[in-house]
């Protein structure tokens, strides 16, 4: 945790700032090892506090890590902005992604009392923790593969029992069953279960359609372990697919290894997403692929970077993100084939391989 801590200080120091605070339970759970849903932090050069409620005392007691001195409030709020006054702080970062209720919070408790003649300065530090966040230490990878087995296990099951006469809701609920009996912490998001004209739909939920004979289904899911995240997406033809349904899922599936096969450090994340939507476009589907390629994964399910037309992230060894093309075409469906990787030296390797592919 410590070259953590370290790499945060740096990067508020480049901020011009003197401390900083974070209320992002991810970049908390980062930084600190704390799961619990209700904590501050604040870092200062030398200093680094951790805020909880009486709730999570003595569960922040068994996680927190011993460079965070651990105090329990009442008020989360005027907690920190008394603490940060007595640290005679005057400039203080805070995350983009704070609300500005909150914001307008603190900044009114830090500049109550303009007798004493001393102002603090909120100053936004737009991906802050974050920015450290995309490249992934071996142990989070780790986590990741965990995750990623986890969602393995419960889509060979859970394929089985795909057929016609069931609905969507109803394989919904046998997939977060099976991902829940696997070891998953969490549910990242809705899982997708979309089938027939439905699949049109790049995050139709789930619904009480019911699945017929001949009709594609798509399946996006994922879990959570340890706090990270894992995500597929599988396409499947109940039944005997027809020529159609078959020349539509080679393209996408040729358009994802296009860009899975390009990956490399040093190149831009909009080259990637370049070599997939090319070749869908180059294959006469330009208007049926509107999302981005991919996006990154770890404490969050969507994070940086971003594989899309306008992003100049550059792409470094460790860091894990999607490769998700897709076509979805108004009254017929949609085919979308999403596979996670890891950046390696010289390439990536596709962590989720091995979840069953098969069209027939």
């Amino acid at each position: 945790m410590n070259n953590r801590i370290r790499k945060v200080r740096e990067k508020v120091n480049a901020n011009n700032a003197e401390g900083f605070v974070s209320f992002k339970r991810e970049n908390i759970r980062y930084l600190t090892g704390f799961s619990g849903s209700t904590a501050s932090i604040i870092l200062t050069e030398r200093e680094a506090f951790f805020l909880t409620d009486f709730r999570y005392k003595t569960q922040a007691e068994e996680e927190v890590n011993r460079d965070f001195e651990k105090r329990e409030c009442k008020n989360i709020i005027e907690s920190l902005s008394e603490l940060i006054k007595s640290l005679n702080l005057r400039t203080i970062g805070f995350e983009s992604s704070l609300p500005y209720s909150t914001y307008d919070e603190l900044r009114d408790k830090l500049n109550s009392d303009t007798s004493a003649g001393r102002t603090t300065c909120l100053v936004s530090t737009k991906n802050l923790i974050e920015d450290i966040r995309i490249i992934k230490e071996p142990s989070e990878v780790e986590f990741i593969r965990q995750a990623i087995g986890i969602i393995e296990r419960a889509f060979k099951k859970t394929k089985k029992t795909i057929k016609p006469g069931l609905t969507e809701r109803e394989i919904a609920i046998e997939m977060e069953y099976n991902l829940r009996k696997e070891g998953a912490e969490g549910i990242p998001f809705d899982i997708i279960i979309a089938s027939g004209e439905r699949g049109a739909l790049p995050h139709g939920i789930a619904s009480e359609k019911i699945i017929k004979n001949g009709e594609l289904v798509i399946v996006d899911f994922g879990s959570q372990y340890k706090g990270y995240n894992s995500d597929c997406t599988r396409t499947l033809s109940v039944g005997k697919p027809d020529e159609r349904q078959k020349d539509i899922y080679k393209i996408v599936s040729m358009a994802q290894r296009e860009a899975i096969n390009s990956v490399k450090p040093g190149l831009r994340a909009s080259e990637i997403d370049a070599k997939a939507r090319k070749f869908i476009t180059n294959a006469g589907y330009e208007g049926n692929f509107g999302h981005s390629t991919g996006h990154g994964v770890g404490l969050e399910v969507h994070e940086n970077p971003r594989i899309a037309e306008t992003e100049n992230d550059i792409i470094k060894e460790g860091m894990v993100f999607t490769i998700e093309p897709g076509i979805y075409i108004p009254k017929w469906g949609g085919i979308r084939i999403e596979d996670m990787v890891v950046v390696t030296e010289n390439g990536c390797e596709v962590l989720t391989s091995s979840i069953e592919k098969e069209f027939e």
